[in-house]
């Protein structure tokens, strides 16, 4: 795994003493870890970095870089979203708040914020009555 700029070419490393230059593999590293990046794409990927360090082959200095980055599948399967409008939709003309939340393995305060926000947004048609979204 390499960086890549924006024509494909991968990024050499730079040691700041002498001037060496190498590619991320072609000098073996000394210590290897990974971070991720705190917000994902629009798609919901995250960006995970392969950070390295390396002894420079002149001088010996220690240099630590981005060995490589890579994204990951992203989201998969039914959003929250799409999981509570679909039980909404296959379930009968009266349920129980308490019954949605623990199908979902949501609190019933969030199905019930949820459901209002549905509402509001024309989502799903119905009114929450009792502890209760009743279809309409």
């Amino acid at each position: 795994m390499s960086k890549k700029g924006k024509k494909g070419k991968v990024k050499k490393i730079v040691c700041k003493k002498c001037g060496e230059t190498w590619l991320p593999d072609e000098v073996p590293t000394n210590k290897e870890w990974t971070k991720m990046a705190p917000m994902p794409d629009s798609e919901g990927r995250v960006t995970i970095m392969q950070m390295a360090t390396w002894s420079c082959p002149s001088c010996g200095k220690t240099k630590m870089g981005l060995k490589g980055k890579y994204k990951d599948e992203g989201t998969t399967g039914p959003s929250k979203k799409d999981k509570l409008i679909e039980y909404i939709e296959n379930s009968g003309e009266k349920i129980a708040l308490a019954d949605i939340a623990a199908e979902l393995s949501f609190s019933v305060d969030s199905v019930e914020k949820a459901l209002q926000a549905f509402i509001k947004r024309k989502a799903i048609s119905g009114k929450i009555e009792n502890d209760s979204f009743i279809k309409e």
